[in-house]
């Protein structure tokens, strides 16, 4: 196979690491990582740690761990095929650092766009934070149900302040989201719209109240249930629609 390369010249650059320096020898050649001339880019990565020697710079001792490997691979390129697993125990060294320079390359693209964008943003300015008065707001018919959940909230820390007063002791009981819907619809059956807080003034532990919203939820989710709050954090209302449960 003909190889395609510039023409290397060994200089001393200002390498990350001893896979920044192979990545650049491996780039000198116009194929894909795994089908460069290894033992071509080892001989060169040696050569560049020579003329740092001879300059007198400090090698990192990473530089010199990867160097090891290196010259264990050629070595045993150089050397006579003495068996089919000698063979497979150096290609299986090769893979080894080529997969390495590979992973290298990702994450250098990576950081490298990563930078470019960083780039860009720098030329653009953020909006100042915006004031907004609570006054100018109206939220008292904004249907959501995160209105839901701050109405269970509410009632978990009474409910908790209610236990801890009372210090009753509750045996344990299992609750389920059907029991706790069946519980749910037998109200309406006599009322056209409950309170929301109502739901859970028989429940006697924090169990019972988390199933009592479960079910409330998924009666809402399957549209038998609506609900409204006509002011701003205050009480909501649910009424029940004619979908028939599921």
């Amino acid at each position: 196979m003909n190889y395609v390369k510039e023409e290397i010249n060994i200089k001393i650059h200002d390498f990350e690491g001893p896979l920044d320096l192979l990545l650049h020898l491996v780039n000198q050649y116009k194929v894909d990582i795994y089908e460069v001339p290894l033992v071509e880019v080892i001989t060169q990565y040696l050569a560049y740690l020579d003329a740092m020697k001879e300059k007198a710079l400090d090698l990192a001792s990473e530089y010199l761990v990867i160097a090891s490997q290196l010259v264990l691979i050629k070595s045993r390129r150089l050397l006579p095929t003495v068996s089919e697993a000698f063979e497979e125990e150096t290609i299986d060294l090769e893979q080894e650092i080529l997969a390495q320079i590979d992973e290298y390359r990702k994450y250098k693209a990576l950081s490298l766009a990563l930078a470019d964008k960083h780039f860009d943003r720098g030329h653009f300015y953020s909006k100042g934070k915006t004031e907004i008065s609570a006054e100018e707001v109206a939220l008292a018919q904004d249907k959501n149900v995160l209105d839901l959940y701050f109405a269970f909230s509410a009632v978990i820390q009474r409910k908790q302040a209610e236990f801890r007063d009372h210090h009753h002791t509750i045996n344990s009981d299992e609750f389920s989201v059907e029991d706790k819907i069946k519980d749910i619809l037998t109200l309406f059956q006599h009322e056209k719209s409950v309170s929301f807080t109502r739901f859970f003034e028989p429940s006697h532990s924090l169990d019972e109240v988390v199933t009592v919203f479960l079910a409330m939820l998924e009666l809402i989710k399957n549209h038998a249930l609506n609900f409204q709050q006509d002011e701003t954090f205050g009480d909501i209302i649910l009424t029940k629609t004619e979908s028939e449960v599921l």
